[in-house]
């Protein structure tokens, strides 16, 4: 009887210990579960206290884009990419710029030849204004495009538009070679065509926030050489013009 009860009593000790070992695991789970709830709810309590609002999830911008435009002198078409809806009645991403033109919601421009279809930028920008030699245009013969473009949020509005920085950029009529134009500390203004392979351009020179201090200076770009050089007749001609108001 004895090896009986001893193994009896082994038994029922082990069951104790398993049941013992069961309310650990089961309390301790309990104590984590309760833990991460108060985490969670001290931290929400804390965004609302503060009049914050929930994590928002970002939503997919929605982007409008035309017909292809044929580029002059080339089998390459070029699409205009806007970053937002359509307005007015007729849609901006509907083929209306004839070469030419000022935008405010132009993100992008895509290239389509018999390669396929590509893009101009693999990162977010605001195009202002896009130049190429339409099929349509009665400009004389050139033969590059020329993008004025915002690629940093200088003012720090948390979006790229009108209001930043803006840079000149160009690339040959079949959308390759994409290059900056101008480089610090010269801040670019305006341009204009000035040939068929140069570009005039207006560029504010130094450094520092008020512009209205800061030097005008006209450059020639030559887009076949890449060189900029100095327009130094129209330079000093503006000069000239400023002694004479200090008479």
């Amino acid at each position: 009887m004895k090896p009986s009860l001893d193994r009896t009593l082994k038994l029922l000790w082990l069951a104790i210990g398993a049941l013992f070992l069961l309310f650990l695991v089961v309390g301790g789970l309990m104590v984590l579960g309760q833990v991460i709830g108060n985490a969670g709810a001290g931290s929400e309590a804390e965004r609302v206290a503060s009049g914050g609002e929930p994590p928002a999830e970002k939503e997919a911008v929605a982007v409008r884009y035309g017909m292809p435009d044929s580029i002059l002198g080339t089998a390459t078409r070029i699409v205009r990419v806007d970053g937002g809806p359509p307005q007015g009645r007729r849609a901006s991403y509907e083929s209306r710029y004839g070469g030419y033109g000022e935008s405010e919601t132009s993100v992008n421009v895509m290239f389509v030849d018999e390669a396929g279809v590509r893009l101009l930028l693999d990162r977010p920008g605001f195009i202002r204004d896009l130049s190429y030699p339409g099929a349509q245009a009665k400009d004389a013969p050139r033969e590059w495009i020329s993008y004025v473009v915002a690629l940093d949020d200088t003012d720090r509005s948390g979006k790229l538009d009108a209001q930043d920085a803006m840079a000149l950029y160009v690339t040959d009529l079949d959308g390759h070679n994409l290059r900056p134009v101008l480089s610090p500390p010269l801040r670019y203004r305006s341009h204009e065509a000035f040939g068929p392979g140069r570009i005039l351009v207006y560029a504010l020179e130094g450094t520092g926030d008020d512009e209205t201090r800061l030097r005008q200076r006209a450059f020639l770009y030559d887009t076949r050489t890449n060189r900029l050089a100095p327009y130094a007749a129209l330079d000093t001609a503006a000069e000239r013009a400023g002694r004479i108001l200090q008479r």
